[in-house]
């Protein structure tokens, strides 16, 4: 197998992981959207956040670049159960807490206001970003509970922890969030680069939660990690398509029949030949080739031409004559 890594480190810097000026806007957003909040609950209701907290891929820096900037950004609002009570002291219903912090995220200055979800309150920017509320209601013991069509125990905090634990549990190396972050990038990047895939593919903490029970951990060579974990992860899904959650209330996030899981394995599937090829090649040109096809992206073919022209150019001009420093001489 011809060593890739630096190829597909470059890809992963250039194509996968978002830029510190795109967090940054997203980090602005989510903040306008609390400091919103926050205000509108202290003027109008009684009403006061426990405390926020981002989730999901944001939160686990597991985004990945989209063409069409289409990125949804995840934050909780807590609040402690005692302050989810009307004036006869009864719990407020979840579809009433949802409402209520819809209409506080409100603002006229969207061009589409913010839409009520069953299990988040999602706000649409016009450059494509979602940012997707979600509410929670913490009870005595500690335990979250999600408003979605009723109150369940639910806690993104939990499977973020348990994604931190993981990454840095089973990554040899520390560098660059750690190998097990970039595999789950770089699958998350391949799923999402085809818009046929896109819509039907299982979700992207499905994704994860699969990533994690086929990694195959390998220093200093993100090519080999990926194709075996790959390569893994098709084996699974041939076993078996649900996806159990890793974390309470460990649930099942895809059952034994689900279209989206059966859905990557197919594709999966139709990437065989090609997975076959890179473990079985010493030729970079071949390797590059069958990495462009597996992420849907000429950007590999790319780097084989740039780095076919360097050398030709290399061998074709004259040689550069040789400045000698001042006070030296020739041994």
């Amino acid at each position: 197998m011809f060593n890739c890594h630096n190829h597909l480190t470059a890809y992963h810097n250039e194509k996968v992981t978002l830029s510190q000026m795109e967090r940054s806007e997203m980090r602005e957003r989510r903040d306008t959207n609390r400091n919103r909040l926050k205000n509108w609950l202290k003027s109008d209701s009684e009403l006061k956040p426990a405390f926020f907290e981002s989730q999901g891929s944001y939160k686990d820096k597991t985004m990945v670049q989209y063409p069409d900037k289409d990125y949804d950004i995840d934050d909780g609002v807590y609040f402690c159960e005692d302050d989810l009570v009307n004036r006869n002291n009864n719990p407020l219903t979840a579809l009433y807490v949802r409402k209520l912090i819809c209409e506080a995220l409100t603002d006229s200055s969207f061009n589409s206001p913010p839409k009520l979800h069953t299990n988040c309150i999602r706000v649409t920017y016009t450059k494509g970003y979602n940012v997707d509320v979600t509410v929670y209601r913490v009870k005595e013991d500690g335990v979250a509970e999600l408003a979605s069509s009723d109150w369940k125990p639910s806690d993104a905090r939990l499977a973020s922890n348990w994604f931190n634990h993981f990454n840095k549990k089973h990554s040899p190396g520390e560098e660059n969030g750690r190998q097990f972050r970039r595999i789950v990038r770089l699958i998350k990047k391949l799923t999402s680069n085809r818009k046929s895939w896109r819509l039907r593919v299982t979700s992207g903490y499905g994704v994860t939660i699969l990533a994690s029970e086929c990694y195959y951990p390998c220093k200093d060579r993100d090519d080999l990690s990926l194709l075996n974990t790959l390569t893994n992860l098709r084996c699974r899904l041939h076993q078996n398509l649900s996806i159990k959650n890793p974390v309470p209330p460990n649930d099942y996030i895809a059952e034994y029949d689900n279209a989206r899981s059966k859905y990557l394995r197919e594709r999966l599937d139709e990437l065989c030949d090609c997975f076959t090829k890179i473990d079985q090649t010493d030729s970079e040109y071949e390797s590059l080739c069958a990495w462009s096809e597996i992420f849907g992206d000429k950007y590999f073919r790319e780097r084989m031409k740039n780095t076919n022209q360097e050398k030709t150019i290399s061998k074709t001009e004259p040689a550069t004559a040789v400045v000698k420093a001042p006070g030296r001489t020739n041994a």
